[in-house]
């Protein structure tokens, strides 16, 4: 029977197992963001019960990830290639280093701004002189938290800020504390309560890298990329 396996490695990263009854040397090794965790475990459990393969995931920040991986510890990684927003290129540094021998787009993470259903906010330009719910990541720092800052900070938007939690960012706004705010996509449950409007220009791409080559590693990067629409489900794209 299958099974997943949680360990820490450090203060770093974790990694996540799914075993069944493999044969000895056929797994593989996954590093990726934390965003991206439930849809990928997901999929590749079912890969994992059809292939008899074991897959292992280590989920870290793409800085991290940029440092961290080499040929020893890592099979496959996704992540992005260059996100201008985070200053953030980690499979452009791994290339550069050697570690990748293909590469190979895979989804995209949708920015989008959340306010209450009847707004009449429609685009970021809208946002000039509302309240925006952001993240305070002094009091609680969430990876990928600072993205409404950034937009903001890029688009040159004059707003009054109204700093919360990650958890209470629509909260806030749904309460009629804050006008909007900027999120993921993926990480908004569905409510009747708001409209979502999708942020062009700032889709974060993923890409998928290969760093150790073999049957068991080109069969799992194919059915990530023939099963994308399992993680369209989760609010990707």
């Amino acid at each position: 029977m299958n099974k997943l396996k949680i360990l820490i490695l450090g203060l770093i990263s974790s990694i996540i197992a799914i075993c069944g009854c493999v044969e000895e040397g056929k797994s593989i090794h996954v590093w990726t963001g934390k965003g991206i965790k439930e849809p990928l475990i997901a999929v590749s459990k079912d890969f994992s019960e059809k292939e008899n393969v074991e897959i292992n995931f280590s989920f870290v920040g793409y800085y991290q990830m940029a440092k961290l991986v080499n040929k020893t510890n890592a099979d496959v990684v996704i992540a992005p290639k260059e996100y201008e927003l985070f200053n953030v290129s980690t499979i452009e540094i791994l290339e550069k280093k050697g570690l990748i021998k293909d590469c190979k787009p895979f989804i995209k993470r949708i920015p989008v701004i959340v306010v209450r259903k009847g707004s009449d906010i429609s685009s970021l330009s809208d946002l000039n002189g509302k309240r925006i719910a952001v993240v305070n990541q002094s009091k609680y720092h969430h990876p990928g938290g600072c993205l409404g800052i950034e937009i903001i900070k890029r688009e040159k938007i004059n707003a009054t800020l109204i700093f919360t939690s990650s958890k209470n960012l629509i909260k806030v706004v749904k309460e009629g504390k804050a006008d909007a705010t900027i999120v993921w996509l993926d990480t908004i449950k569905k409510d009747d309560a708001i409209k979502i409007i999708p942020i062009k220009g700032y889709e974060l791409q993923l890409y998928i890298a290969v760093i150790n080559d073999n049957d068991a590693v080109r069969k799992y990067v194919d059915y990530l990329l023939s099963h994308k629409g399992e993680f369209e489900k989760y609010g990707w794209r």
